[in-house]
């Protein structure tokens, strides 16, 4: 048996679908079967809280592999072996022109959580005179876009899908600044694992090689490129 850890939800990565249960939990499923594993998957809520791993209270009797919002940073390699999934998240702006606002406009801001770096955000947003107002919830983000609160929207690229927004008025697009580009997202494995590493690594690379991993990318757009 393989044990996956993700969280509850972490649409596209882990889903509530049954039938398409997420971009992680598919590549994850289709390592098992390569070694000839069953893949057992616990959702656990800790994973997510915040975006430091440290603190999401995880235990080897848990976990072999961990997924669904795990970024290929540094952070996250003090922690955990990492093995990139080609899946890559950034900050996303969303705005009526699919365009950042003019110098003196609010910006809603929903940070993720995975790892992407909030204080150069925060001091990158300054430096444009645009003003960043904290949101909670995508909820509370949408509000703001709707209501003109804020004028544009910065999130995780991941959350994107579960804002609930008319798509004829709003667009989503890869914050365009210099050390703002999209990161590589990955499988979490336990320091010291090496034999599990490379047999992850090995059933990975014949996944590659007969496209399945390429098909389940497009499948759940996962990629750089932002689907609608």
């Amino acid at each position: 048996m393989l044990k996956l850890c993700v969280p509850q939800s972490f649409p596209p990565l882990v889903t509530e679908d049954a039938a398409a249960p997420g971009y992680d939990v598919e590549l994850a499923s289709a390592i098992a079967e390569k070694m000839g594993l069953r893949l057992q998957v616990n959702r656990l809520p800790s994973i997510g809280r915040d975006f430091n791993p440290r603190n999401w209270s995880l235990t080897r009797a848990q976990c072999d592999l961990v997924g669904g919002g795990v970024a290929d940073s540094v952070q996250s390699q003090s922690f955990l072996q990492t093995i990139p999934t080609q899946a890559r998240t950034g900050w996303i702006g969303i705005s009526a022109n699919g365009m950042l606002p003019e110098a003196g406009s609010s910006v809603a801001v929903l940070p993720g959580t995975s790892g992407l770096n909030r204080v150069a955000l925060s001091t990158w947003l300054r430096s444009q005179n645009l003003r960043a107002v904290l949101v909670r919830s995508a909820a509370e983000l949408s509000q703001a876009l709707e209501s003109g609160t804020a004028q544009a929207a910065i999130t995780e690229r991941f959350l994107v899908s579960g804002i609930d927004l008319d798509e004829n008025a709003f667009q989503p697009f890869w914050l365009d600044a210099p050390g703002f580009g999209s990161v590589p997202m990955a499988l979490g494995l336990w320091k010291g694992d090496q034999t599990l590493k490379r047999a992850v690594d090995s059933a990975l690379s014949e996944l590659e090689q007969s496209g399945f991993s390429e098909r389940l990318r497009d499948s759940y757009g996962v990629d750089t490129a932002l689907s609608s």
